[in-house]
């Protein structure tokens, strides 16, 4: 297409090709603001859908401590003072039965911090930030390896 010169008169082929021209431009436009507004609307569901699933596994969190703290420290006292007096009982020397019982609490507490943090790992919203944001990375997610497994453990 010739560059238009105002000098000159314009025949009807340029202004056909020039409203043409606008009526594509326009179309693109139209076509590309729908997208956003899809793209939008599919954005704002997933957050829901995070925000939902981001509070059951903070619940499921909170409910799991509150457990952990009543039940444990109703029993944990108890299993304590009894290996205690057992190990005793059979003659060890009580820093021999301190120093086991210190080591099994230690193993316990990073056990009961383990499981905290991989409950934690489930709330998150960067699936919906990314899709919000136009992040070209929203359709290279994928599904967790873990519910890959789970899928094909439940085909078998």
């Amino acid at each position: 297409m010739n560059t238009p010169n105002p000098d000159q008169a314009r025949d009807a082929s340029s202004d056909a090709e020039a409203v043409d021209l606008i009526k594509e431009m326009m179309g693109a436009a139209t076509d590309a603001g729908q997208r956003y507004q899809r793209q939008f609307s599919l954005a704002k569901t997933l957050m829901g859908r995070e925000w939902k699933l981001s509070a059951r596994a903070l619940l499921l969190v909170m409910t799991g401590v509150l457990l952990l703290t009543a039940v444990g420290a109703t029993l944990w006292l108890t299993i304590n003072a009894m290996l205690a007096l057992g190990l005793v009982q059979l003659g060890l020397h009580w820093a021999w039965v301190g120093s086991s019982i210190l080591l099994l609490n230690g193993l316990v507490l990073w056990g009961l911090i383990a499981t905290i943090r991989a409950l934690l790992r489930h709330i998150s919203f960067s699936r919906a930030w990314d899709a919000l944001t136009l992040s070209s990375d929203v359709s290279l997610v994928t599904k967790p390896a873990r519910s890959k497994e789970t899928t094909s453990a439940n085909q078998h």
